[in-house]
């Protein structure tokens, strides 16, 4: 045969199969750059709140009422509930609120809250004077601790945090003005991120960490259904030994704060018991699409390359461990293992981790983990980033932001 020929054969088998691996690639979301991040599993809804300082009276800020309130009105309705908490947006300007964090899922949902409410939204600097038309903020405030020490400083209104925090406040003698619970009814909140590194690198491994992780999940829904339980015992045990709490707290005011908390928040990992992450991938679209909006985000889906904000999110979102974990389809570990994970650690929504741990889940599946505390979700996403961590657990809305600006997303689909 012709050596013109042949060689124009090679290159039609040469072209053929690129375009088959780009189908490949097309049909599995795209392909994973190793340098960035992808979300993988979900850790809880809900389970924050806002607590008020003690010199603030509740029903000035928010109402509850069974029937629709009248025309021009700030509200959110709780379908669940059938309950209509409507906003006094007058009272609410010219405040001063602490959040945990710039990025955090409780800053995010305090912005909304004020945008709702037609209040700009703007950072609070001491000697600053308050006008009638902002909700001010402080951010960089993870505990209520750190809370009450800023209140030396600065007139503080309220704390948007999440729990056990609002829960310690209240054995403080604080105020609850809301959960989110009752503001954000399901609210997507924390997550697994993971770097696409480690994921090349120790799929299976990972696997046998969301197969543990999942089943402490479980054990932990069991139990707060069963008191009498011993894993119910451990569980409170646990979580007291676990969360940052003050010095100040008794044995027993821990105990009714850690309790108080466990029932304030959904503990889940996946969308179905199959490890389908699909309405993760919705939530993340529409967070994603809303936090541009709202300039939280410097560059759009299609900034980035994607086609749309669903797109980014099939991108982004990676269902392929969960379902791994969920279904068995992974061997099990001959020999230890290490995992280095990042987590909040004030907060009550990573429990399901500590308890994995503290009762040797992890150890029975040869993992070792070690956890590296921070003090807000994108701290953890910043040890997700430079490598610090494989693994980290934080809120939806710094995993968002922070991965879209830095343009540390997978591959979009061709």
């Amino acid at each position: 045969m012709d050596k013109k020929v042949i060689a124009i054969i090679i290159v039609v088998i040469i072209a053929i199969a690129a375009v088959a691996a780009a189908v490949v690639l097309m049909n599995n979301g795209g392909q994973k750059d190793d340098n960035n991040l992808s979300i993988v599993g979900r850790v809880n809804s809900e389970g924050s709140g806002i607590i008020l300082a003690q010199d603030q009276i509740a029903t000035n800020y928010i109402t509850v009422q069974d029937t629709a309130p009248g025309f021009g009105a700030k509200y959110i309705y709780n379908s669940e509930e059938g309950k209509y908490y409507v906003f006094h947006s007058e009272n609410w300007g010219g405040k001063i609120f602490a959040t945990p964090g710039m990025a955090t899922i409780q800053h995010v949902q305090l912005m909304t809250l004020a945008d709702m409410m037609g209040l700009k939204f703007v950072s609070y600097t001491e000697g600053t004077s308050t006008s009638s038309d902002t909700l001010y903020y402080i951010a960089g405030v993870p505990s209520f601790a750190e809370f009450q020490n800023k209140q030396k400083s600065a007139p503080l209104a309220g704390f948007i945090i999440w729990e056990a925090q609002v829960s310690v406040g209240m054995q403080a003698g604080y105020e609850t003005l809301a959960l989110t619970n009752n503001l954000f009814d399901g609210h997507t909140c924390c997550i697994i991120g993971a770097s696409n590194k480690y994921l090349k690198n120790e799929a299976n491994t990972f696997e046998v960490f969301l197969s543990v992780y999942s089943q402490a999940v479980d054990k932990i829904n069991a139990a707060l259904k069963s008191p009498s339980s011993a894993d119910y015992a451990k569980l409170v045990e646990i979580a007291k030994n676990r969360v940052s709490m003050p010095d100040w707290m008794t044995d027993s005011q821990k105990e009714v704060a850690i309790i108080s908390a466990l029932y304030n928040v959904t503990y889940i990992y996946a969308d179905s018991s199959t490890g389908s992450l699909s309405d993760l991938e919705d939530d993340i679209a529409d967070l994603a699409e809303s936090l541009y909006d709202a300039k939280q985000i410097d560059k759009s889906a299609k900034d980035l390359g994607f086609s749309s904000y669903e797109a980014m999110a099939k991108a982004f979102v990676d269902e392929r461990y969960m379902k791994a974990a969920l279904t068995g389809s992974f061997q099990s570990l001959t020999s230890k293992k290490t995992i280095n994970v990042a987590a909040i650690s004030g907060d009550i929504h990573q429990i399901a981790l500590w308890f994995a741990m503290d009762t040797g889940m992890f150890e029975k599946a040869n993992l070792t983990i070690n956890v590296y505390p921070q003090g807000n979700g994108p701290a953890v996403w910043g040890l997700l980033s430079n490598g610090e961590a494989d693994i980290g657990f934080l809120g939806a809305p710094p995993m968002t932001i922070k991965s879209m600006n830095a343009e540390a997303i997978g591959v979009p689909n061709a």
